[in-house]
């Protein structure tokens, strides 16, 4: 992993470099550093495995850079990246390909300036990360990958139901008996700087997740499993148990009519339509370029009254927390739906900016966003590549964080 010292001495050399440039008016810089480790599970009861198989690593670093050149007619955006080079050369790279890039944006408005309760704000400082998993080893990764096959082979093998389709313990394996899935931690280091914020900001986050299948391939039963956390201490291991116990309770499975029915929703179909439908729905630029079903409907019931939703990217322990967004705005809880009625929606510093000179925003929103600023504060702007890590190659843009649903009305899942 790269060092937040040089990530910071990246930045403030980039600084003064766009500070030497006739042609910006303004700039953002903006280095991170993503590590990502891989531990793979294979496990088949019928057939020599490894069961953990050789963990893989990867590293992405690198630096860049959003300016504003001035131009003829009105000024030009351009967005340039260097990899792998944080060095004065590969900076001046970067510099270049933002230039290249420019073009007219004219509903650009500016980059983030500090909030106004910025000096006023506590500044937490204990640290959100992991420091085990930054400085992890090769035999910690494997070690966690064998907790989790443990977990999902002791399940199975105490099943009284699994024992009885066999015949015995020692039959086990012929029931075809599978494991697979893998162990990922993630380790993230920031630096952002502006013109407009020269003081750099940084930011440090860590997190592990396991995502497993097993099955018992002889009765056509599979389940599934996974688990997230911060630290590697609270990582137990239990998605390999949840998904041999799912895989167990699909044992004699039924195909039921085709029909109308009252169901339960699972966590899994849950997380689908909130990452593929109703979150996109509540971010800003689908109402800007109108294509959400709720537009017009902030301050207005959209769902029921028992239902409260909010997106929370400082909530303490959770795998999305971050101390900054990656325009170096604080993150904090965004409500999103309160009672039943829309509250706000997710938002960056750009979408929120554009939305207020929008003289069309009332109608898109339901509210004047001039009368009612919270609707669109700025927490959710974030450069992620599509494997989810911070990625220094992209520009900001609308990415949910932690997000809670709860209900007015305890329940369980009996």
């Amino acid at each position: 992993m790269t060092s937040l010292a040089t990530l910071k001495a990246a930045v403030q050399r980039a600084l003064r470099l766009i500070a030497r440039a006739k042609d910006i008016q303004e700039a953002e810089v903006y280095a991170s550093s993503t590590g990502q480790l891989l531990c793979r599970l294979n496990y088949t009861s019928e057939i020599p495995c490894n069961g953990v198989e050789e963990p893989k690593s990867s590293e992405s670093f690198g630096i860049g850079i959003r300016a504003v050149f001035t131009g003829s007619d009105s000024p030009r955006i351009g967005f340039g990246s260097e990899a792998r080079d944080l060095s004065p050369i590969g900076i001046r790279r970067a510099l270049e390909k933002a230039r290249q890039n420019a073009v007219p944006d004219p509903e650009f408005i500016s980059f983030p300036a500090p909030p106004a309760d910025a000096r006023s704000r506590p500044h937490s400082s204990a640290p959100a990360h992991d420091r085990a998993i930054m400085e992890l080893h090769d035999d910690a990764l494997v070690k966690a990958g064998w907790r989790v096959l443990s977990d999902a082979l002791t399940t199975f093998a105490s099943s009284d139901e699994l024992v009885r389709l066999a015949g015995s313990p020692e039959k086990l394996a012929g029931l075809g008996l599978i494991v697979g899935g893998d162990v990922s931690l993630v380790q993230q280091r920031i630096a952002v700087a502006s013109t407009r914020m020269p003081t750099i900001q940084t930011d440090e986050s860590t997190a592990v997740t396991a995502y497993i299948t097993s099955m018992v391939e002889r009765k056509q039963a599979k389940g599934s499993g996974y688990a997230a956390a911060t630290h590697l201490s609270r990582f137990k291991g239990d998605a390999g148990g949840e998904a041999a116990r799912n895989a167990i309770g699909a044992v004699g499975g039924q195909r039921i009519p085709s029909g109308t029915y009252r169901v339960v929703i699972g966590p899994q179909p849950v997380s689908d339509l909130m990452t593929n439908l109703i979150l996109p729905s509540l971010s800003a630029d689908a109402f800007y370029s109108c294509q959400s079903p709720f537009l017009g409907e902030i301050g207005r019931p959209v769902a029921s009254d028992l239902v409260t939703m909010y997106d929370h990217g400082a909530a303490k322990g959770c795998v999305a927390s971050k101390r900054l967004t990656c325009e170096g705005l604080p993150t904090g809880r965004t409500d999103l739906i309160r009672g039943g009625t829309l509250q706000g929606l997710l938002s960056s510093h750009y979408e929120t900016l554009r939305l207020l000179q929008d003289p069309r925003a009332r109608e898109k929103l339901g509210v004047n966003p001039q009368e009612h600023p919270e609707v669109l504060t700025p927490r959710n702007g974030f450069r992620l590549s599509s494997r989810g890590g911070r990625q220094f190659d992209a520009p900001p843009s609308i990415a949910a964080t932690n997000v809670f649903i709860e209900g007015s009305v305890p329940h369980t899942t009996e």
